[in-house]
């Protein structure tokens, strides 16, 4: 009699652990499936929200705004008949100082000492003046040019801010011959757009 009642306890112990086994084995398999459901619904969403943030990106060909945009002409013109002009102050100085050296040359040998003296201080006077000249030219030079660069690039800078004011482009890039960008598809050159809006703002 308390074999057999030993027995039904076993069993029943038996059903119950199998019982349970079960249980905690499914609800884990459902837990996992819920969770894989749950990864997939996220990278569906985190994938969606990718691609409504995708990149466009446009660019504009510096070398092709350059030749046709009317501001840059008018100032290089400006800049290279300034240039002209100080090219001329310069050779009309140093002509002027080969001419004195020539000269002394030629009167060495009939000068006295102090007229010597007093020829070779004018001319490191004439030598030193045309070194002044020549660096406050070449200064003068660069800091407009700079200007005309900064003048440029705000110029471009205003114009892209109202033509990409939807938001189509996430960046503008610059392109050139020679630039880090070895290649752009054509569909994305806004460079007409760019120089015909900014030439049609010069004309306001």
């Amino acid at each position: 009699m308390k074999n057999t009642v030993l027995i039904v306890w076993n069993l029943v112990l038996t059903a119950i652990i199998a019982f349970l086994f079960f249980y905690v084995f499914a609800e884990k398999k459902e837990r996992a499936e819920n969770d894989e459901k749950k990864n997939l619904s996220g990278n569906a969403a985190e994938a969606h929200a990718d691609s409504s943030n995708e990149l466009r990106i446009a660019y504009v060909n510096v070398d092709s705004l350059e030749n046709n945009y009317a501001l840059f002409a008018s100032k290089k013109k400006e800049l290279e008949a300034k240039q002209q002009q100080s090219e001329a102050v310069l050779n009309k100085k140093v002509t002027a100082f080969q001419n004195d050296y020539t000269s002394a040359q030629q009167q060495a040998a009939t000068m006295t000492e102090t007229q010597l003296q007093a020829i070779q201080e004018k001319l490191q006077k004439q030598q030193a003046e045309i070194q002044q000249l020549q660096t406050a030219l070449q200064a003068d030079f660069q800091n407009q040019l700079e200007k005309f660069n900064i003048e440029l690039k705000d110029s471009l800078d205003s114009y892209l801010k109202t033509y990409n004011s939807d938001n189509r482009f996430t960046y503008v890039l610059s392109y050139s011959a020679g630039s880090d960008i070895l290649y752009a598809q054509p569909q994305f050159d806004i460079t007409a757009d760019a120089v015909k809006g900014m030439n049609e703002r010069l004309q306001k």
